[in-house]
């Protein structure tokens, strides 16, 4: 044995320790073993518990982006016939089997638009005549009014007329009487690309268009148009195809038509983060839907496909063709009080009702004139008419002449 500063050591070979050092050192190893395994344990359970956040997370956000897209196919549907429910909550849509539902739920007359005046005529006639009230055609240096290919008009409760001017990337705004002097809101600076489909809440004053992105997806925007400094607000982006068609229901739900998917999609307000089909995905029932429109007043809504108009009425489960004839498909579709149905195609604007055929009859317009360049200077001739406005406290009638770069209002004249 050794010393040092009177303290004695005892030194060992590994064999040699005694039995109780050697259990100290046992038990020493167990408490360092059963330490590492605490903290391997904690770790892994921290590991699990931030792993199931993320999933949840995903799943969740996943949830509430999922289309809600109810598989319609049926082979009792002849090709006319489509299930719809679009009308009550998602939670309550119920498809029994071998059963149809609603359609669309009936509704109260709207609150947002001009209300029905039933002075109008029940079998119109128009001034074959109009007036030029947006477009500068007749002076060329005029850039800041001249339109180019305006897809849209709509006003609002003072009469103050907007055009989604389309190939010029941008809305104007007009005042009763003024042709001349209008006003642009945005244009492409607000990173605007076609606009189209203009609707105007007349409640709120807010202005809802149709437009895509540089990606070639469709969008909804919204313009308020009373607040004293404009905001721009993107509410949908939707899927990469064309679109030629937007309207809005009562309680602002936003129906959309899919040209290339031939379906018609009803994004679901306030927030516009659901949405439900209308239609078959496929051409039986839809081919290549263009324009759409709601009557305010029965909920009915029409669609604009090849070259007809279909409508698909409240508590019905079938489509009934209201409109088939021309050669091309219908651009605009506008609706009245007693049942008089218009729609813009070709060259000339459309009256159907119960005493015309399927075709109905041209009420503004010339379907054939010989040479477009000597007729455009003439109010009586339209060209390519596309978004049409009906004024249903007067029944005056305003015309996007698309081609020939106007907007025209139409009298009544009984």
């Amino acid at each position: 044995m050794s010393s040092f500063s009177g303290i004695i050591n005892s030194y060992y070979s590994i064999d040699d320790i005694p039995d109780n050092d050697r259990i100290i050192i046992i038990n020493n190893k167990q408490k360092r073993n059963l330490f590492k395994r605490i903290i391997l344990i904690l770790a892994i359970s921290v590991l699990c518990i931030f792993m199931l956040m993320i999933i949840t997370t995903t799943v969740t956000i996943t949830f509430k982006k999922k289309s809600i897209n109810f598989n319609y196919q049926n082979s009792s549907l002849t090709e006319n016939k489509i299930i719809l429910n679009i009308s009550k909550p998602l939670e309550q849509n119920n498809i029994a089997s071998n059963k149809t539902k609603t359609i669309l739920e009936t509704s109260t007359p709207s609150k947002h638009n001009n209300s029905l005046n039933r002075q109008l005529s029940t079998n119109p006639h128009y001034n074959q005549n109009g007036n030029i009230v947006a477009g500068v055609f007749s002076t060329p240096n005029d850039e800041l009014n001249k339109l180019q290919s305006p897809a849209s008009v709509y006003l609002d409760r003072e009469r103050n007329i907007y055009v989604a001017d389309t190939a010029n990337h941008r809305i104007r705004k007009y005042f009763p009487g003024k042709s001349a002097e209008g006003l642009t809101l945005i244009d492409k600076t607000w990173n605007i690309n076609s606009p189209r489909c203009l609707y105007i809440d007349q409640e709120s004053n807010h202005l809802f268009f149709l437009d895509r992105d540089n990606q070639e997806n469709y969008r909804v925007q919204l313009l308020k148009l009373n607040s004293n400094k404009l905001k721009l607000t993107i509410l949908i982006i939707g899927k990469q195809t064309r679109s030629y068609g937007m309207t809005l229901d009562q309680n602002l739900n936003i129906y959309i038509s899919e040209f290339n998917y031939h379906r018609i999609v009803k994004w679901l307000s306030p927030n516009y983060d659901r949405y439900v089909i209308i239609g078959e995905n496929n051409k039986k029932t839809l081919s290549f839907p263009r324009s759409i429109y709601i009557d305010e007043v029965t909920n009915n809504l029409y669609i604009a496909d090849r070259n007809r108009i279909q409508r698909w009425s409240t508590n019905s489960n079938e489509s009934e063709i209201v409109m088939q004839g021309g050669s091309l498909c219908p651009n605009g579709i506008e609706y009245d009080s007693h049942g008089n149905l218009y729609i813009s195609q070709d060259k000339t604007i459309k009256l159907i009702n119960n005493t015309t055929d399927l075709e109905g009859i041209d009420i503004i317009g010339i379907q054939d004139y010989p040479n477009m360049d000597a007729n455009f200077e003439t109010t009586a001739n339209l060209y390519t008419p596309e978004g049409i406005y009906l004024d249903k406290t007067n029944g005056d009638f305003y015309v996007a002449d698309s081609d020939f770069n106007r907007i025209i209002k139409f009298t009544i004249i009984d």
